[in-house]
């Protein structure tokens, strides 16, 4: 018997999000963006320069590390607007979150949440860098 070199009918169906629930934030889930090459190449690059400044103010005096946590801060606003691609089981003062508004007026402690699956996100597990 033979296998049939013909592509199989049925579709592989990708999702471009990933859902969450909020450790933070009871009956809140959340959509972030699944990463594709090209916006992983587009993500670092913006990220890039403010993580390498915030490195090397780090060590400074105090106005250089007030200036590497604003670097940090605008990462992690970074990430929201990039990643956030929608929130479940939450509003503020009555209106759907958006990345902007979550930002503006949200809960930072969401905010941090949202941003660290963000990042995650980012970064290769140890078994996806072996299969490089």
């Amino acid at each position: 018997m033979t296998k049939s070199m013909s592509p199989s009918l049925d579709m592989a169906d990708y999702l471009s999000v990933d859902w969450h629930d909020s450790a933070v934030c009871q009956g809140v889930y959340f959509a972030t963006r699944r990463m594709s090459l090209a916006q992983r190449i587009e993500l670092t690059k913006q990220v890039r320069e403010l993580t390498m400044r915030n490195e090397f103010l780090r060590g400074g005096e105090i106005s250089d590390q007030l200036e590497a946590t604003l670097g940090e801060l605008l990462c992690r606003r970074l990430y929201l607007e990039w990643g956030l691609a929608e929130i479940r089981g939450f509003t503020i003062d009555g209106n759907p979150v958006t990345p902007t508004l979550l930002i503006e007026k949200g809960p930072e402690v969401l905010s941090e949440e949202i941003a660290g699956a963000i990042l995650a996100s980012m970064t290769l597990s140890d078994e996806e860098r072996k299969n490089f």
